[in-house]
Order: C-alpha cells, then structure tokens, then sequence
C-alpha cells in the first residue's frame, strides 16, 4: 500500500543518524512501530519506567537532548512567556503526581527547525522511581505516516538514558485507535495554557472555564504537554467535509483559528491519489492553529485534522495540542477548541474523545474515577 509521501522526520536518503528510521525502516531497529494519522498527523505517547527519583530522571534526560545535537535532538526553553520545567511547587496529585515538564525538537535530515518533530515530557513520581511519559508529534502538515519515526524517536532517547526496558506505547504508535473511555475525575492544575483575562472569543474558556460551554474536559499532560483527540462524524463525503472544515480555519480568524500550509517543503491535504485502506480509508489531511488572548503566533496551539471515509459519509478526526512548553494543564481549552470548530460544522452533535481530552488512561481510571 502506497502511504503519503511527505513523513515527517523521516530521511529520503541515507539516515545521518541511529536516531532516523531513514528509507528503509524495516532495517532499522525500534522502527517497528509506524504509525497513520492517530493525531490527525502521525505521533507517539509512550511511558518510561525509571529506577530514579523525578529530579535525577529530568536532569538526565534533559541532558541527553542538549548532548545528543549530532542526533538531532534538542531542548526547548525560552520565549514569551517562559514557564520553568519545575511543577513541585504545585503540589499535583491527580491524575498523576507530576513533578517536572518540558519540551525538546528531534531534527531529520530534510525536516529541521520549524518542521522538526515535537516532543513533550512529563515526569511524575512512581514508588521509590519514577515514569517519564513521552510524545513525539510529526510536526509538518501532511504528516500522516511516520515510517516508524516517533517511536524509534522515543526509544533512542530511552537507550541513552540507561532504562533497561523500551517505552511502552499508549496513544498511536501504531497501536489501534483507542476507544472512547469513561471519563475520569480530573483536578484542575493552576498551570493553564491560558492567559486568565476575559476571553475575547467564545471559542476561548478563559478565567472561568467553569462557567463556560464545552469546557469541561481539562487534560493533563496526556501527551506530556495538554492535549486532545476526538473524531467528529459527518454526513457529508470526505471532500465535501474537507472544503468545509478548511473553510471555517481561513474564515473564523477573529476566534483566533487559522489555516496552515506553505513552507518547504509543502505537502498537499488530498491524499486520494494515495489510495490508503488501512487502518482508514484517509481522504484528506490538514494542519490549523488556535489562538488564546496571550498564547499566539508560534505558541498557538497546534491542530491537525484528517478525514476519512464512512459510509456515504465521513469521519473528522481532530487533535489539538497546548504548544506552549510547560502546558500541563489546559483548563479544557482543547477540546474547547475542537468543540466549538464542530459546531460550526454540524450542530448535532460534540466530539467524541478519544485521546486525552481528560480521558485517563486505563490505570488512571480505576485509582481515580470518583
């Protein structure tokens, strides 16, 4: 099966790295694992158990993305604004005791800067060790297949932090698509993607998410940073849902949405010609921004879109990601986000999640379902 050409960091030569799957994977170890569009774009969250205590699992690891530049791998910080990695101050205790988050790059020989990978860290405390929950996120629209990047990304790092066991995979990495859970209980962390002034928009939850529609479903570091994965089913066929969806990004800028293409290079969003069956019968795939009050330009959120068959309808699968480094948190603001895009496109009916969207994961549930 022919898959999309234009996968993000992956090499269309040679791998300059044993961090790259470059052009044949199958060669490669820990490239096993390919994943197609499970965040509308492909991605990996996986889990590293850690004999250490969070601080020595958050600075070795940090200190492996500032050694491992010939790799490709780097460490996020700075900006405006410019939260700390640090969450001990916070004291959070569900649904995770997390204690650190921070944010890292992996470059691939032809997707660099801008359009290298993301990844996101969360680390929380586990008996005497610890558990190091990573995502990699292929960053460049268009990105449906991975050829095995984001976990082989993953587990890199993971060989160089000594672990004696390989990430195990949660959400994409090829896994099949998760199923809509029960909805745990989640405690609201005060560190929010948000800017807490009165939202200039009814797309934003603002200071009072509460008290806001659709904001009921905070997430915490599901994909390290905030994060949320629903799909939208739709009576209409795929390229009619395209052209919709897009649509409503390039026009409904004043509640701070946007539609993404160009750059180099600059895959297009119809994947027709590709012919793929499986795991969907993926039509079309697109990338968007959502911006809050403070939270714009390039710490806009990061949406990514795609559509495939259903029926004599079709199905929008939607994924929004808090891309600010340090976003534990998001006040519900993600699948806010998706919530009000789907309104405008169907009233009928709200996203279902899949993935994050204050989900837990199994585990999680049955500690903290109230």
């Amino acid at each position: 099966m022919r898959v999309l050409g234009f996968l993000a960091g992956v090499a269309s030569a040679t791998a300059v790295s044993p961090s790259v799957c470059g052009s044949h994977p199958e060669t490669v170890p820990d490239c096993d694992k390919p994943d197609l569009g499970s965040c509308g774009n492909a991605c990996c969250v996986a889990e590293l158990s850690l004999s250490t205590a969070p601080l020595q699992a958050y600075t070795d690891t940090k200190s492996a993305l500032m050694s491992l530049l010939s790799d490709g791998f780097s460490y996020v910080t700075g900006g405006d604004p410019n939260p700390g990695d640090d969450l001990r101050p916070y004291n959070v205790t569900k649904p995770k005791n997390f204690k650190f988050i921070f944010q890292g790059r992996h470059d691939a020989p032809k997707y660099k800067g801008p359009n290298a990978d993301i990844l996101d860290f969360a680390i929380y405390e586990s008996g005497a060790g610890s558990v190091l929950r990573m995502f990699s996120l292929s960053r460049i629209h268009g990105a449906l297949g991975d050829h095995g990047q984001n976990y082989k990304t993953l587990a890199f790092l993971a060989q160089k932090l000594e672990s004696n066991s390989k990430p195990t995979p949660v959400h994409g990495c090829g896994l099949p698509a998760a199923a809509t859970v029960q909805r745990a209980s989640l405690f609201l962390q005060q560190r929010s993607v948000l800017d807490l002034s009165t939202p200039p928009s009814s797309s934003v939850c603002g200071a009072s998410p509460t008290k806001v529609p659709d904001c009921d479903k905070p997430d915490f570091g599901s994909c390290g940073n905030a994060c949320c994965l629903a799909e939208l089913s739709l009576s209409t066929a795929p390229l009619q849902a395209y052209t919709d969806t897009k649509n409503l990004l390039m026009t409904l800028q004043s509640d701070g949405f946007s539609y993404i293409t160009g750059g180099d290079p600059n895959p297009g969003d119809d994947l027709r010609p590709y012919n793929i069956t499986k795991p969907k019968g993926f039509k079309f795939i697109f990338q968007g921004r959502h911006d809050a009050p403070k939270y714009k330009g390039p710490n806009a959120d990061i949406l990514d879109f795609a559509i495939y068959e259903s029926g004599s309808g079709s199905v929008l699968r939607m994924f929004s990601l808090s891309r600010i480094h340090g976003a534990l948190g998001d006040a519900g603001q993600n699948y806010k986000t998706l919530t009000f895009l789907a309104k405008k496109l169907d009233g009928s009916e709200k996203p279902t999640p899949l993935y994050g969207c204050g989900l837990a994961i199994d585990s999680e549930i049955q500690e903290y379902v109230q």
